[in-house]
């Protein structure tokens, strides 16, 4: 691959001061009618980096896209490129890309004339446009596909269309508003390694437009978890799954075990509590920032988390239950087990040393502290 155009998205996250390129997002709200769709969002999009505004239908992360675009006009709030409003600009001169789900391509004009247009209507000259479109096409792999319309394309190749089209105007950022969502299951997951390629490769800024949770654990550099028109947690995918800050993201985001029960103490790292029905002792959990002492909150394990032993191992934290199932899914066994009057997931690698209870065996669940997730009050 070429030498990247600008920083990386790595470079940008350790880069810590701000950058002329970043997008700065500020206490954006909307309503549309009587609803509010946004409740003083704010984030900033990094030079470089590719963030994920994650949640689903209605949280409100296509009208803060739309918003920046230019396509949506908030209530309040403002978006900032290098400390200035871009609210007063129409959507053309804000030197933003687009791509779109439907990718809207011209089906009248060459692969090469739907790469060029944005060129074409900022005047470039023909010669340069040449270039600069040649360049680009080789880029995402399509120079030889160049003399072809839209409907000679697949779906993927006119995907690399649209992103060719939206980076060649070296825009400030780059807006993914769902643009793998037409895609089947195998082809999205090309793409998906094929986009966030270019993205590094060019090192432009990309805020992407998702409810699909693989697809925004395996692209992006940070991601935003949006409900209800406001941003619940964003930090980098690791973090957010490992570590949620609310019961939504824990729930919203993979799968999780939520535990009930009663904050005995709580010192901002690690907290006691005891479950809500008090059917065992006290254990140690760690705290999400936010949680509380002296009430009650949810406790999130992931299955995976979770250890499978005798009565006679058991030691710190542990859960006594009955394995009620356990399905072999290749790389791992998911097992159930009823404990605290729910069904608990435990997820175990498929090892050769791996041996598993009867079902109906009375089995004990043991955890690390730092395993498991005292959750912060729900807003």
């Amino acid at each position: 691959m070429a030498a990247p155009l600008r920083s990386t998205a790595l470079d940008a996250i350790r880069r810590g001061p701000s950058s002329e390129r970043d997008v700065v997002v500020t206490g954006l709200g909307k309503h549309f009618g009587a609803v509010q769709v946004l409740h003083d969002v704010s984030f900033t999009l990094r030079d470089g980096e590719f963030l994920t505004l994650l949640g689903p239908s209605g949280s409100g992360k296509t009208t803060s896209l739309g918003v920046i675009a230019g396509f949506v006009e908030p209530d309040q709030g403002d978006v900032q490129v290098a400390g200035k409003s871009i609210l007063a600009l129409p959507p053309r001169e804000r030197n933003l890309g687009i791509v779109f789900q439907n990718y809207a391509l011209f089906p009248h004009l060459t692969v090469t004339e739907n790469v060029e247009f944005g060129l074409r209507m900022r005047k470039v000259p023909a010669a340069q446009r040449s270039v600069r479109s040649k360049r680009m096409l080789e880029r995402v792999g399509l120079a030889e596909f160049a003399g072809r319309t839209p409907a000679q394309l697949s779906g993927g190749q006119q995907q690399r269309v649209a992103l060719a089209r939206a980076l060649i105007i070296d825009p400030t950022a780059l807006l993914l508003d769902e643009p793998l969502g037409a895609l089947d299951r195998r082809l999205r997951q090309q793409v998906e390694l094929e986009l966030k390629a270019i993205q590094r490769e060019t090192g432009v800024a990309v805020l992407h437009v998702t409810h699909d949770q693989e697809e925004a654990m395996v692209m992006s550099d940070r991601l935003a978890v949006m409900r209800a028109g406001r941003i619940e947690q964003i930090d980098t995918p690791t973090n957010v799954y490992k570590y949620p800050s609310t019961r939504f993201v824990a729930d919203f985001l993979g799968e999780a075990n939520l535990l009930e029960v009663l904050v005995e103490q709580c010192d901002g790292l690690l907290a006691r509590v005891t479950y809500a029905d008090g059917s065992s002792g006290s254990v140690h959990v760690a705290a999400a920032r936010g949680a509380g002492a002296g009430r009650q909150g949810t406790v999130c394990i992931r299955p995976e988390r979770l250890r499978l032993a005798s009565a006679s191992d058991s030691r710190g934290n542990a859960i006594e239950g009955t394995l009620t199932s356990c399905l072999h899914l290749g790389a791992l066994f998911r097992c159930t087990v009823k404990a605290l009057g729910q069904e608990l997931v435990v997820t175990l690698a498929d090892q050769a040393e791996t041996v598993l209870p009867e079902c109906g065996a009375q089995v004990w669940l043991t955890w690390g502290a730092l395993d498991a997730q005292l959750l912060a009050d729900e807003p």
